[in-house]
């Protein structure tokens, strides 16, 4: 009896001891899935805050790139106000002009500061609410951010426009964009920009240069690529510019009906040039094109700096001013016949404010015109201020007696009519073409992002 109790008990501690065996290997197993658990959430954890951060680096990328986009266009539009939206006040000046002082040709660009000294930077705050951009375009003051009311995301850029260091080109405008993904002062800082803590920051730099919307200004008061005919009314050139040689009209072909006024001193009949090899060489219209204004027509007329009137009906001065009073600097192209029956754009001369703390208080005049006709001219009455180049391949500049051309003027054809008119060639009028009119570019390879 005592034997098979014995027995028993030994049988009863011996699954005692196998029952907290498996305890023990069930508590290991859970500690080991507790640890993978554990692991697997750590990485989620990462991951996720891998993902937040890639997420708000790249907003604050494409906010950046989003900046060098917006001040291209900016530089290539019309006048605007102090939230960089566009006017027809002419109390303002263009973005280009508020910023940028071109000064010497293509050698020398003056950026136009605060008159404390201290950089203008535009900047704006992506408003969510409304799914636009809210800015401010400083004129004297620091850069602010515009106030935009909501609890959603609000990605900022700030513009800062620089020159390349001494010894480099200084032709070249180069644009710093600084992007945040969200507002803060920290960001506006000139110097030593930063992102806000738990946000993100990013600088993209573009390279930008006017391609002028005058490559190669013509060399006499007029110009044609076939013949001139001054009909009845003999029309008059005027050229007393020594660095022309005082050249009067220049034709691919004959000239007849005209009156030329040179230099002091010399015959008139020997400013005039007839049977031009250059310009007898030239096939067609559209060579001569690109050798005044440097590429092809249609690319021309695409240009973002390039405004184009549509004139389906014809189109008179009036019209022309308008469009050249929102958009000074830029080159206008009439798709249409164009009557002048009034002044178009202004004169240039060298009192016109252009120094480097030039602000809105000192807005300068519309000045003188890029005009391109793509057909018909009717000079009545009235001066174009500028360039005046009509594509018709026989242009019949009309009748008229006390209308004229102050710059130059170019025919891609033939040049007829019967009018008194008279063209002045105006080297400063046209040297302002070339360096101050256009469209700016990226300089290619002139990109970073880093």
């Amino acid at each position: 009896m005592n034997s098979a109790l014995h027995h028993s008990n030994h049988r009863s501690a011996v699954s005692r001891q196998r029952g907290a065996a498996t305890l023990i290997i069930v508590m290991l197993l859970f500690f080991v899935v507790a640890m993978v658990a554990a692991y697997t959430s750590r990485n989620l954890i990462f991951e996720q805050r891998s993902s937040a951060n890639q997420a708000r680096s790249t907003q604050a990328l494409e906010a950046a790139e989003a900046g060098v986009q917006w001040t291209l266009a900016m530089l290539n539009g019309g006048r605007i106000d102090e939230s960089c939206n566009l006017t027809a006040d002419a109390t303002y000046s263009t973005f280009r002009a508020r910023y940028i002082s071109t000064i010497d040709g293509y050698s020398t660009v003056v950026l136009r500061n605060r008159s404390n000294g201290q950089p203008l930077m535009p900047a704006c705050v992506y408003n969510a609410g409304t799914s636009q951009w809210s800015c401010q375009c400083a004129i004297d003051s620091a850069a602010s951010l515009p106030t935009v009311a909501g609890t959603e995301a609000k990605p900022m850029f700030r513009i800062r426009l620089m020159l390349l260091p001494a010894g480099a080109r200084q032709d070249v405008v180069n644009i710093v964009s600084v992007g945040c993904t969200r507002p803060d002062a920290s960001c506006l800082d000139p110097d030593n920009p930063a992102a806000p803590a738990g946000d993100a920051m990013a600088v993209v730099t573009a390279m930008t240069a006017l391609k002028s919307s005058l490559v190669t200004p013509p060399g006499a008061a007029v110009t044609a690529r076939v013949d001139i005919s001054g009909g009845i009314g003999p029309l008059r050139g005027t050229n007393t510019d020594r660095a022309t040689g005082g050249i009067t009209f220049r034709a691919g072909s004959g000239i007849s009906g005209v009156n030329p006024i040179s230099l002091a001193g010399s015959p008139g009949s020997k400013s005039i040039l007839t049977n031009d090899p250059v310009l007898a060489g030239m096939s067609d219209g559209e060579r001569m094109f690109a050798v005044v204004f440097g590429m092809p027509s249609s690319m021309y007329r695409e240009q973002p700096g390039t405004v184009v009137i549509g004139c389906t009906g014809g189109c008179n001065a009036a019209t022309v001013n308008d469009f050249a009073q929102k958009n000074p600097g830029r080159p206008l192209w009439v798709e249409g016949d164009l009557t002048v029956d009034g002044d178009i754009g202004a004169a240039f001369t060298t009192s016109t404010p252009e120094t480097q703390t030039l602000l809105d208080s000192e807005v300068p005049p519309t000045g003188p015109v890029t005009l391109i006709v793509n057909g018909q001219v009717t000079l009545t009455s009235g001066t174009v201020y500028g360039l005046l180049y009509a594509r018709a391949s026989d242009w019949d500049r009309g009748a008229g007696t006390s209308s004229a051309v102050q710059g130059g003027l170019i025919a891609e054809g033939r040049l007829s009519g019967i009018g008194t008119q008279q063209v002045v060639y105006d080297p400063q009028i046209l040297t302002r073409l070339r360096t101050r009119h256009g469209t700016f570019v990226r300089v290619p390879g002139g990109w970073k992002d880093f």
